[in-house]
């Protein structure tokens, strides 16, 4: 989970919003499905869900409108702007008609998720362990750590991540004894901790857990290192590698 900047609201729903709040109390339309609401948010969160940052389907076709305090309990918010976040089906399906008011939850538009959850063994953990405390009831009630749905794949891309990782930091080692001086080498090793840090922009899946995986990896560490002694290390890796800082997670309380 990382936060997201929410953009102005669609100036079609500042015309349409009360209509469509009438609407939705009289007959229960799915009012909130419009296609200015659902790209605006899909563009919000650059189409993941902005609980467990799975990918959505192009074009927002698996995009789910949730409803952060819940439409059938306080209608009167159906199509508030600052109460639509871009939620996966089971993300969705696993809040379910939670009243948030009575026990809230993360909101990753409104708050830092990085101020509440920390990463610890492949899973997202909570830095208040408090059996009430806000972090450790979202990742719950969402099921952040879902092995089958989320953190095999989490693992499955880290691991791919480090071999690649690994070949790029023998890369380097190998530049930088003599062994292997080539300009090809030396671009393979730029450019593979480009690809790599790229693993952990905002757009990325997993962003979060991505970019605190890299950048506490040793070996990227020690090649990024190697980079900069070279005067290799430039301003598009540095803005890749800041914007990553942005959203990585503590590795402790």
């Amino acid at each position: 989970m990382i936060k997201l900047i929410r953009p102005e609201k669609p100036e079609k729903l500042s015309q349409d919003e009360l209509a469509l709040t009438a609407q939705f109390k009289q007959d229960g339309s799915t009012v909130w499905r419009k296609k200015y609401i659902v790209e605006a948010l899909a563009a919000m969160s650059n189409s993941k869900c902005c609980y467990c940052e799975t990918k959505l389907g192009e074009q927002a076709k698996n995009l789910q409108v949730e409803h952060y305090h819940c439409k059938s309990l306080y209608p009167d918010e159906v199509v508030k702007w600052e109460n639509l976040l871009p939620a996966c089906g089971q993300c969705n399906t696993n809040k379910g008609s939670h009243d948030t008011y009575v026990e809230p939850i993360i909101n990753p538009s409104a708050e830092d998720p990085k101020d509440y959850l920390y990463l610890k063994y492949y899973r997202i953990t909570s830095k208040d362990n408090g059996i009430d405390s806000k972090g450790r009831f979202t990742i719950n009630l969402l099921g952040l750590n879902d092995r089958k749905r989320l953190v095999n794949p989490r693992i499955e891309i880290a691991e791919q991540m480090k071999n690649k990782l690994e070949n790029i930091y023998e890369r380097a080692v190998k530049w930088q004894s003599g062994e292997n001086t080539s300009q090809i080498n030396k671009n393979r090793v730029r450019n593979g901790i480009k690809d790599i840090l790229e693993l952990a922009q905002p757009e990325a899946e997993y962003s979060a857990f991505m970019a605190t995986i890299i950048l506490n990896d040793e070996d990227y560490l020690e090649a990024k290192k190697f980079l900069i002694t070279q005067k290799c290390w430039n301003i598009e890796l540095q803005v890749l590698e800041d914007s990553a800082k942005n959203i990585k997670l503590d590795i402790q309380k």
